[in-house]
């Protein structure tokens, strides 16, 4: 049981260490490689220092149990669980992991499965592991062992810092991709139905003049005397509705070709958005394979897949 804020920094610092250890060594044994997995860029995961440092503050007492020392793990660590992956998405707007897809999960936070092996590990390192490392903790000379806290605790709030702004400016970096998109949409849209408006024009002024000449048709054949005057007016009228014809065909050529142009900006400045990302979104989409953005789904779909043709794109 530790016994002041030294030794509670201390195990807070190891666990977390030795949990994304754990997460490393889990995700080479699914993948076949390493990603740095974790919430934070550094070799920690704190939701593991969390956990096992309040297992080990509030079940000190009741270790000699087995049975309860066994569920009291499993509780603890499923609320703690619970609770920062419900902070972490209030907080920035993204899910970072997700069991929905396991057996009794409760909104994809927890799952009855790894809170299992939440309990049994917990036990493990309570009954085996803590003891040893709470020994190391006590031999290793104060002053030494301070000066080295107070810099672990100096990277982890920078990394912290640094992660945290990556996060705000991929949530930004996704917003503006969604913006983007919807402009391309209505561009597109609008570029549809100006085809459908367009065509139709045509078609109602091509069959408005086909019965100018069927009735001046008539006309000339019925009053073949006034040949003359029907035959200026038929070249008058004629003339008319070709002008205006072919003023339509135009007027919907030049709209079309500007929302062409408007539409191949939007694409080209699309490109670039995806194209412009930095290395902290990219290891907290490997680091979180599970993870879903809240209000960006379609965008945060097309940069993950914009991440993986270039990761296949790079192994050819």
């Amino acid at each position: 049981m530790p016994v002041s804020f030294y030794e509670v920094a201390w195990i807070f610092v190891i666990y977390a260490f030795l949990g994304w250890c754990t997460e490393v060594a889990y995700a080479a044994l699914e993948t076949g490689k390493f990603v740095n997995r974790g919430f934070l860029n550094g070799p920690v995961c704190p939701v593991y220092g969390c956990g096992v440092l309040v297992v080990i503050v509030i079940l000190t007492p009741l270790k000699e149990n087995f049975l309860v020392l066994f569920l009291g793990s499993i509780i603890l660590t499923s609320v703690i669980e619970f609770i920062t992956g419900f902070l972490l998405e209030k907080l920035f707007h993204n899910q970072w992991w997700d069991y929905s897809n396991e057996h009794f999960n409760i909104c994809g936070y927890v799952c009855l499965k790894f809170s299992i092996l939440w309990g049994i590990a917990c036990t493990l390192i309570m009954d085996v592991i803590h003891p040893t490392i709470y020994k190391i903790i006590r031999l290793v000379p104060k002053l030494p062992g301070t000066i080295l806290l107070v810099f672990f605790c100096i990277a982890f709030a920078v990394d912290l810092v640094i992660t945290v702004s990556t996060i705000l400016k991929f949530n930004e970096h996704l917003k503006m991709l969604d913006e983007l998109g919807a402009k391309l949409k209505v561009v597109s849209n609008e570029i549809g139905e100006n085809i459908y408006e367009g065509v139709t024009t045509v078609l109602e002024k091509s069959d408005d003049f086909k019965e100018t000449m069927e009735i001046k048709s008539t006309e000339f054949s019925e009053n073949h005397e006034e040949l003359v005057e029907n035959l200026s007016n038929l070249k008058n009228s004629i003339s008319d509705k070709k002008e205006s014809l072919t003023e339509s065909i135009s007027n919907v050529k030049s709209t079309l070709a500007e929302r062409k142009e408007e539409r191949s900006q939007l694409q080209a400045r699309y490109k670039e958005l995806l194209e412009r990302h930095n290395k902290g979104e990219r290891r907290l989409m490997k680091a979180f394979p599970a993870m879903k953005a809240k209000g960006h789904e379609e965008s945060f779909s097309k940069l993950k897949k914009y991440f993986e043709d270039k990761r296949i794109e790079k192994k050819s």
